[in-house]
């Protein structure tokens, strides 16, 4: 029998039921793996309803879930998952309308109805990510250069390493064109960092602050401005791992390069070197050297990437960083029959249950068996 026939043999005797049943680690282990993997389709992700329980549903939380989870969600039976979609802020108006009919508690449709209106309230404020609140509803920005340079002369330096929120009303003044030039230029740091904070800015103010002395206020332009140059998101990609506030970022920018970056492959500067995986000229034998690179930062992308060959995926999954076995372990180029080790193995069987080669009727089955542990 080829190596082949066997792995589906493998596959095959999980999904029949006769694969061996998991210990309760490998069981909690599969449930919450499976909820984060990007292959699992609807009716495997709405299978994890029934467990019932809120440590594997937080999947619910994913801005990426297949058509037709949130709405079984609202309507499920079972108070953890309407409790938990409904804190998830990811319901529309008519799914919202949905859920609260489909409750017949009455204590409990209150609360979700109190929820669904706070979390209306929240989106009608327009409260910005990276902005502090205003103090109150009457609180009203400074207007005109004598009002903003008495407010400025109000606000307290920081420390460079110091990450603060935006003022609030130097942000109110985001469209401003020339308060932002009047603010852009003051020596205080949470000033310059609050202007940075603006979706747009003049091109003056922004080729200003592209080369401000402080660092974070050039990473505060890759974060939350449309108009930040190629090279200051290059710069901040370079020593910046991101963050929960501003995922993506600067790497989902609408600027930040995608081509040409084959020339960064021999770069000492790991991050950048990573970059050359994302051209669109790159190939395989340039994932299969980067999955021997001395850094681990290059070699998770290497693990990551589903043009490694079979055999490095394997080799990746024992690799000394943590995080490269992660990546190795949901890779779907691994051949199958390691993965399924990999999924017996309670290290290992979290990571590997993200793995979008699993077939789906082997992630029901996995459900069937893990159900059974709890």
């Amino acid at each position: 029998m080829s190596e082949s026939d066997a792995d589906l043999g493998a596959w095959a005797a999980l999904s029949d039921g006769y694969g061996p049943a998991p210990c309760q680690r490998v069981a909690r282990a599969w449930l919450r793996g499976l909820g984060a993997n990007r292959g699992a389709p609807a009716d495997v992700l709405v299978a994890l309803f029934d467990t019932g329980n809120p440590l594997f549903l937080s999947f619910l939380y994913r801005a990426d879930l297949p058509s037709g989870v949130l709405d079984a969600a609202v309507v499920h039976p079972a108070k953890a998952v309407r409790g938990t979609v409904a804190e998830s802020g990811r319901l529309s108006p008519e799914q919202w309308s949905r859920m609260l009919a489909s409750t017949t508690e009455p204590k409990i449709r209150d609360a979700l109805a109190e929820l669904a209106m706070e979390q209306a309230a929240h989106r009608d404020s327009g409260a910005r990510v990276g902005v502090e609140r205003a103090p109150d509803s009457d609180s009203r920005p400074p207007a005109g250069p004598a009002e903003i340079a008495a407010m400025a002369a109000t606000v307290p330096d920081v420390a460079t390493g110091h990450v603060s929120y935006a003022v609030w009303w130097i942000a109110a003044l985001h469209g401003d064109a020339d308060a932002m030039r009047q603010l852009a230029a003051s020596p205080n740091r949470w000033i310059r960092r609050s202007v940075a904070r603006a979706r747009h800015l003049p091109p003056d103010v922004m080729e200003l602050l592209a080369h401000d002395e402080d660092r974070i206020v050039r990473l505060f332009l890759t974060e939350s401005c449309e108009d930040a140059p190629a090279d200051v998101l290059l710069d901040v990609w370079s020593w910046w791992e991101g963050s929960f506030s501003f995922p993506g970022r600067p790497r989902n920018h609408p600027n930040f390069p995608r081509h040409d970056l084959l020339r960064f492959a021999l770069d000492p500067e790991p991050r950048l070197r990573l970059l050359a995986l994302a051209d669109p000229a790159s190939d395989a034998a340039l994932v299969e050297r980067f999955s021997r690179d001395p850094d681990a930062h290059v070699r998770s992308g290497a693990a990551g990437d589903p043009r490694l060959s079979p055999e490095s995926a394997a080799r990746l999954t024992a690799d000394a960083d943590q995080a490269v076995r992660g990546c190795a372990r949901r890779n779907p180029a691994l051949p199958p029959a390691a993965l399924i080790r990999l999924l017996l193995d309670e290290h290992s069987a979290e990571d590997a249950a993200q793995n979008p080669a699993i077939p789906p009727v082997a992630m029901h089955r996995m459900i069937d068996l893990a159900a059974a542990r709890l």
